[in-house]
């Protein structure tokens, strides 16, 4: 006699805001209630719930779905329990590869109740591929609407954002609506006023962050009390946060929207949408600043100065080279005009932190460096590593292959179990591909839903094919380490006897140079200067 299969049963419970919307009334807790029942009812063993809640059935990329088929392709779920199929996602090819490929492999059974879809039943496959088919139109019809009553509300002047515009808060009556923050009015018409008096945008930052006034952001979740989950390394103002304030048609009073949307109802990463296609209403709020002040900002924006590499009519020796050893921000550039003794007016260069640069010390350190410094500390180390190619080549071959073998084991292991597990996945789009195309001649199949599946494996073939080409690409850079060490004792070779460095040879030997602040040593003023050599890496 046959012993009946021990079930290890998981409940899977979704629901987003486009649901909800469309009248989706199962709460996430009424369809947990209703499956574990169901698990008890039928005697199987409930080992987890799992719920994302707020996440779209577009995309299988949740949380608490990826966590639960970690544990499905371990043996320790082998029974998935969902209300629906909608439940389970809308994006029927996704759906469809899971169904009929990932569940089966991993010896996994699916239960969709309220469908009365139970994947060892035979008989039901076309009915599931429909179904699916159904809440993947579903989820694109209910994104086609929901987008146009957002629109629709937007030509109203109703803010449809997250978080009211700095100054501004929501109004409690109707959140789409702002009120005055007079305590953040102030700093904006503080940001206005040095701006309409030629105060450029690194400098008001600058200004701002000595005062100790908080960032926008930052202020915002002070006010509820709250910690700020989108804190990043520099927690400052800076040039680019002012200049999005003073481009902000929000204190004029007026709501500009629809400046970004979604890809797609399937992919929500947001693109750029065209100023002719922003939707723009005036006065639908009490203005912060007036006309003539934003006017006045205008004109000197109009009569901003040029950039350097136009007024010295190249681009920086180290531009793109060079970053701060401590908070490994880019340096910029930093050119000054000095009258010499006998009358004639010089350019002279130098370089500073660009966190110091856009939000002042703060931030950051100068970690000032003149140019002419630099240039001679680099070729003096560039004239170094030259010399000591030509007098013992073969040693200094031996020592920067070994390090660089050693620092990209790691990675190159990474890169290869990424590899292998692209190659299994492009062998199983190969048979789904055979299969469908063998079960449309079998006439197990329509030529409309044929053509849609076949479409979605060829379209993730090529992407996958794409990624697999990219990382072969980069393990075979990995493994020629020797040749690249060598390309590069040949190039260098050529800089030993060089007294002038220049932007092509830099760009030839070097990917990027660190620059630490100047500290002072027994009574001397010292700093330490990183240079990492393409091919050779860090040379100490």
């Amino acid at each position: 006699m046959q012993e009946e299969k021990i079930y290890n049963a998981a409940v899977y419970a979704r629901l987003s805001k486009e649901d909800a919307r469309a009248g989706d009334s199962v709460s996430i807790e009424s369809q947990i209630n209703m499956l574990t029942k169901y698990v008890a009812d039928n005697g199987w063993n409930h080992v987890e719930t799992y719920k994302d809640d707020g996440f779209s059935g577009t995309s299988f990329e949740r949380p608490a779905f990826q966590e639960m088929m970690s544990r499905v392709r371990k043996g320790e779920i082998n029974l998935v329990v969902v209300k629906d199929m909608s439940r389970f996602g809308r994006n029927y090819l996704e759906a469809g590869i899971y169904i009929e490929d990932t569940f089966p492999g991993l010896n996994c059974r699916l239960i969709a109740v309220n469908d009365n879809y139970d994947s060892l039943r035979d008989g039901n496959d076309m009915m599931v591929i429909f179904r699916n088919i159904f809440n993947d139109f579903y989820a694109r019809d209910t994104s086609t609407k929901i987008r146009a009553v957002r629109k629709s509300a937007m030509r109203a002047g109703r803010f449809m954002g997250a978080f009211a515009p700095y100054g501004y808060v929501k109004d409690p009556a109707d959140k789409h609506k702002f009120l005055i923050d007079e305590s953040a009015a102030e700093v904006v018409r503080l940001i206005f006023s040095m701006r309409a008096g030629g105060i450029g945008c690194p400098k008001i930052a600058r200004e701002l962050n000595e005062k100790g006034i908080l960032p926008p952001r930052t202020y915002y979740f002070d006010a509820k009390g709250k910690a700020n989950p989108y804190e990043r390394t520099n927690k400052k103002w800076n040039d680019c946060t002012v200049r999005h304030i003073l481009e902000n048609e929000a204190y004029l009073g007026h709501t500009v929207q629809h400046k970004e949307e979604c890809v797609s109802y399937k992919d929500h990463r947001l693109k750029a949408v065209s100023p002719d296609e922003w939707i723009r209403v005036e006065d639908t709020h009490e203005p912060i600043i007036t006309r003539e002040l934003w006017e006045e900002c205008r004109r000197v924006d109009r009569l901003r100065s040029r950039p350097h590499q136009s007024r010295l009519k190249e681009v920086s020796l180290f531009s793109g080279l060079l970053y701060c050893a401590d908070c490994g921000y880019s340096m910029r550039c930093q050119v000054t005009t000095r009258r010499k003794k006998n009358g004639v007016k010089a350019n002279y260069e130098a370089y500073m932190c660009g966190s110091y640069s856009r939000s002042g010390h703060t931030a950051c350190t100068t970690h000032y460096i003149p140019r002419h410094v630099l240039e001679e500390l680099v070729l003096s180390d560039i004239q170094a590593k030259a010399e000591e190619v030509c007098i013992r080549e073969q040693e200094v071959i031996r020592r920067i292959t070994e390090q660089k073998q050693t620092q990209g084991r790691q990675e190159t292991a990474a890169m290869e179990k990424s590899a292998k597990a692209l190659k299994k996945r492009l062998s199983e789009l190969d048979r789904l591909i055979q299969s469908t195309y063998e079960e449309k001649v079998l006439g197990k199949m329509q030529e409309a839903i044929c053509i849609k599946l076949m479409t979605g494996y060829q379209s993730e073939q090529e992407e996958k094919s794409a990624q697999l080409k990219e990382l072969e690409k980069k393990l075979a850079e990995q493994r020629k380490v020797t040749e690249d060490v060598q390309e590069w004792a040949d190039l260098i070779r050529q800089y030993r006897d060089a007294d002038l460095l220049d932007r092509d040879m830099l760009l030839k030997l070097i990917e990027r140079i660190e620059v630490s602040e100047a500290c002072v040593v027994n009574g001397q003023k010292e700093r330490q200067i990183r240079i990492c050599y393409k091919f050779a890496g860090n040379i100490g």
